[in-house]
């Protein structure tokens, strides 16, 4: 439920009122390690809190979320704000949904366990030399029964993501919680090697 449901999402950004959270404080963090501008794809971006930090920060920005509120949020936090930002509802448990994003500078996925299949599909649309930032669960929080193992992002989730290099990876905690965040690279080609 807590990854997957809809309704679920969708009560869930209905009740956080018409504030913008904060952005992610790890991303805040590791922005000078970041690309400083261009294009960025928030997947999963919830109700825009990355997605309106980073077109504050100068990227042109893709906002997908699968939550009807939650894409509504964004749209009316970008219009408020002038901000670049282009939001699509799609679902990210299908294929399907991946086709046309374009490719990307740095792509960020936080607080979403993407199906480990996925992460090639998203490998395609980030540029050679684009960053791939993702943060999330690195073990099951005491205090918050919605989330389950299957939402804990591990190590194996990235077998497959061939294309790009670990640059770096962190375990990190706030309060009782543990995180854990990776930064990945897109790998030039070398047009002489093929």
């Amino acid at each position: 439920m807590y990854m997957g449901n809809q309704s679920y999402w969708n009560k869930k950004f209905e009740a956080r009122g018409p504030e913008l959270m904060q952005p992610e404080s790890c991303l805040v963090e590791d922005m000078p390690c970041l690309p400083q501008s261009g294009t960025a794809l928030d997947l999963a971006c919830g109700d825009g809190r990355n997605a309106v930090y980073l077109a504050s920060q100068g990227f042109k920005v893709t906002a997908v979320d699968f939550s009807s509120i939650a894409a509504a949020k964004v749209k009316h936090f970008a219009s408020k704000m002038d901000l670049d930002i282009t939001v699509l509802q799609k679902s990210l448990c299908k294929k399907e949904s991946f086709a046309d994003f374009g490719e990307f500078d740095f792509v960020v996925i936080n607080h979403y366990r993407l199906e480990p299949h996925f992460y090639p599909i998203v490998a395609q649309h980030i540029k050679p030399g684009g960053i791939l930032w993702v943060n999330g669960f690195y073990k099951i929080p005491e205090d918050n029964p919605d989330i389950k193992q299957e939402d804990v992002i591990t190590q194996t989730d990235f077998q497959e993501l061939t294309s790009l290099t670990c640059e770096d990876s962190k375990i990190y905690e706030i309060g009782t919680r543990k995180f854990i965040r990776w930064i990945w690279r897109k790998k030039f080609i070398n047009p002489a090697v093929q």
